[in-house]
């Protein structure tokens, strides 16, 4: 093999390890005691009037109990509403629900201010995550005023419509506002993750089949999910003038001691190579460590940068082969074509 032909394998194996981290009180007892005969009389002719203040204040709890119910089952409908209209992603439908001055706060801290920022995110939501759904559970409802009902609950997250990945609390402010009750306040708070998809899925563009083809040379990729979307599997191939010089794996996951993405990479001929991956400005920087079958330590700084939906820009750079530094390497990867059906 020619030198400048194993130069080009040493950077299509970097390439191929790279690609792949309130109620009211209780009434008072009074005690019954003896009283004079004419104290009793005289009691008995006031006794009509008495009665009647019971009464009355048992119409004004019943209205009040009434206008409570009502308001209660207006924020249920809400709510329902709600998450039909994000599960069909419906950003109007949702909107209606909101009050012009909105507020929402995510559990990470992000604030939304009125409803022009609102809608924006739900847009860039349903953009990144177009299958995602999720399921509110209301765990209280409670009046504060006859004009503001405040609700506590939890959602729970399906990015791809079927995965369950997190889990949040959250509260919620109704205000009355004429005939219709609408959320002003929404806070998230106690996010839980469910599953390491939910570190993983930033990555979701790279499922598919990737090639990168040369004057002499191919290489080839294929990304996809595990059966519990734990991890993301890569297989790779290296062909130099038609021959197979190299083929291997990746297992790209979240180290559960580091809360970091990491890649774990094996190869045909023995070798293997670990990974760090972070997203940095939409860039994924993978810091990449390995030891070929001769032992040889390599290391490189790769970048993986989404340039369109079916083009990736490869960069690799402090490359170094045992103590040898190679030159750095930059292609642009393309998704394959699916095949014709036959």
């Amino acid at each position: 093999m020619t030198q400048r032909a194993y130069l080009f394998l040493v950077g299509a194996v970097l390439f191929g390890w790279a690609m792949y981290e309130v109620g009211a009180a209780c009434p008072r007892r009074h005690r019954l005691v003896a009283q004079p005969v004419a104290q009793r009389v005289a009691q008995q002719a006031v006794q009509p009037a008495a009665q009647q203040q019971p009464a009355a204040k048992t119409a004004a709890a019943q209205a009040a109990d009434a206008a409570a119910d009502a308001a209660r089952e207006a924020v249920l409908a809400n709510v329902r509403a709600f998450t039909d209209a994000f599960n069909r992603r419906d950003v109007m439908a949702l909107l209606k629900l909101f009050a012009e001055d909105c507020e929402l706060t995510e559990s990470d801290g992000t604030t939304l201010h009125g409803l022009t920022e609102l809608e924006e995110a739900l847009k860039d939501s349903f953009e990144a995550d177009p299958d995602s759904r999720i399921s509110v559970s209301v765990d209280s409802l409670r009046m504060v005023t006859p004009d503001v009902v405040l609700e506590e609950g939890k959602t729970t997250f399906f990015p791809d419509g079927k995965t369950l990945t997190a889990e949040t609390d959250y509260q919620a402010t109704h205000v009355k506002k004429g005939d219709r009750w609408l959320m002003s306040r929404v806070r998230s708070f106690n996010r839980v993750v469910l599953s390491p998809y939910d570190h993983l899925r930033d990555l979701e563009w790279l499922v598919g089949d990737w090639v990168d083809e040369g004057p002499d040379s191919l290489v080839e990729a294929s990304y996809r999910w595990d059966a519990n979307k734990a991890f993301l599997l890569q297989d790779f191939s290296i062909r130099i003038k038609g021959e197979n010089v190299l083929s291997g794996t990746q297992r790209i996951g979240r180290d559960p001691l580091s809360n970091h993405i990491k890649a774990w990479v094996f190869d045909s001929e023995g070798g293997y190579a670990e990974s760090l991956w972070s997203n940095v400005d939409d860039t994924w920087v993978i810091k990449m460590k390995g030891v070929r079958s001769d032992g040889t330590v390599v290391m490189s700084t790769n970048q993986l940068t989404q340039l369109a939906k079916d083009r990736i820009l490869f960069e690799s750079v402090d490359r170094l082969v045992g103590e040898e530094r190679m030159p750095s390497l930059s292609v642009i990867v393309v998704r394959k074509p699916p095949q014709a059906k036959r």
